[in-house]
């Protein structure tokens, strides 16, 4: 990965250089995931490597939020925990464009910032904090202007990928992702990303684990192309990248995006979806004791893997059976192919193990408890 930045650097050609001594970098950093930490790390690192390139770093991040059942806890995002690490000031709580205008203008006025750099945080930067400095950045996960928009990773395992890379833009006033490209690695191949764990994180449980290590590698190589633009100065030369390609759209994850739908996803667009949504969800039809209208009840299922050699017959996609020896239920897709679930919740129930489902199907469905199909609610 480091040999792909000093390519890109000899590649390029665009150093720059002065006779004068270069302005230190007073840098408000606007962060809050595992992957933004990564930045905020190679910063600290360059500061103390590089004395007189970076005088002050400020980290702005969102506010911690309540989770949990009932909202009974408090979880702070990662930069937090990071920023305090390094001795770093507390940060700056950032939720609306408000804050950016009160007490983030506040502090980068009389801070004398000259620098924005924002990695995954999530919100616009208004143009107003924008023109108060000379130099503004942006980390991206991807190989803009591909996968512009919040979830490039999530996308990029989705659509089953085999490279992506990171890109270190300027920041645009009105859009996301709109900047002039300063640096982008060579394409990296999602397979050898997703060898790299780098346990230096606490694991978010709601983070699938392939998007954790994809966060994390792709976090690391985009530390270490930041601490080049800024060690090369960069984003003062005023030459930017054309990239070669294609331009789309990374939205942001919806829970309809974690359906599955029975009359399209193969078994592995079903696995795709796992890995990079997390926990995916359909439907069980029941009947009410003492009514003949049918009601489709949620059910989530939480682990899903595929199944190495099955033997059963074709089944209809959504049709499921037990295995008692595995406990698990197979469960058929449109390609003909079987997933097994291992970890399932009934709507309104705690997570279980499939025998314990099995068992709970007659009271919970009525009548349909024998019919062993998943399906999609109808339309309302």
């Amino acid at each position: 990965m480091e040999r792909t930045i000093r390519a890109y650097a000899k590649r390029a050609r665009i150093r720059w250089y002065s006779d004068n001594a270069p302005t230190a970098l007073n840098v408000l950093f606007f962060g809050s995931d595992r992957f933004s930490v990564h930045s905020l790390n190679a910063l600290r690192q360059l500061r103390e490597e590089n004395p007189g390139l970076i005088n002050k770093l400020q980290v702005v991040t969102r506010r911690a939020k309540k989770c949990g059942r009932n909202l009974s806890q408090t979880r702070e995002v990662p930069i937090v925990k990071a920023s305090s690490r390094i001795g770093l000031p507390p940060p700056i709580n950032c939720d609306s464009t408000k804050d950016m205008l009160g007490p983030v203008m506040k502090t980068l006025k009389e801070g004398g910032f000259n620098m924005i750099v924002a990695v995954s945080f999530g919100k616009l930067i208004s143009r107003e904090l924008i023109a108060q400095v000379p130099y503004t950045l942006n980390v991206h996960p991807s190989l803009l202007p591909q996968y512009k928009g919040s979830s490039p990773i999530q996308h990029t395992l989705l659509n089953g990928d085999v490279c992506t890379g990171v890109s270190v833009q300027t920041l645009h006033p009105e859009k996301f992702d709109h900047g002039n490209i300063i640096a982008q690695t060579n394409p990296l191949k999602v397979s050898k990303l997703l060898e790299t764990q780098s346990g230096q994180h606490e694991t978010d449980p709601n983070t699938p684990p392939k998007v954790a290590r994809l966060m994390d590698s792709l976090g690391s190589v985009g530390g270490k192309l930041l601490a080049h633009v800024l060690r090369d100065r960069l984003y003062e030369a005023n030459r930017f990248v054309s990239s070669q390609y294609p331009a789309s759209y990374a939205p942001k994850i919806t829970t309809e995006m974690r359906q599955v739908h029975w009359g399209n996803d193969s078994a592995c667009d079903a696995l795709r979806k796992f890995d990079s949504l997390g926990p995916l969800y359909t439907f069980k039809q029941i009947y009410k004791k003492n009514s003949q209208v049918a009601q489709f009840k949620r059910v989530i299922f939480h682990h899903l893997a595929p199944v190495a050699d099955c033997n059963m017959c074709p089944k209809t996609a959504g049709e499921f059976e037990f295995d008692s020896a595995q406990n698990c239920l197979l469960i058929p897709f449109t390609d003909g192919k079987f997933l097994k679930c291992t970890s399932i919740q009934f709507e309104g129930h705690k997570i279980e193990a499939p025998d314990q489902f099995i068992k709970s199907l007659r009271k919970r469905c009525g009548e349909l408890y024998n019919t062993r199909v998943f399906s999609e609610a109808p339309i309302k």
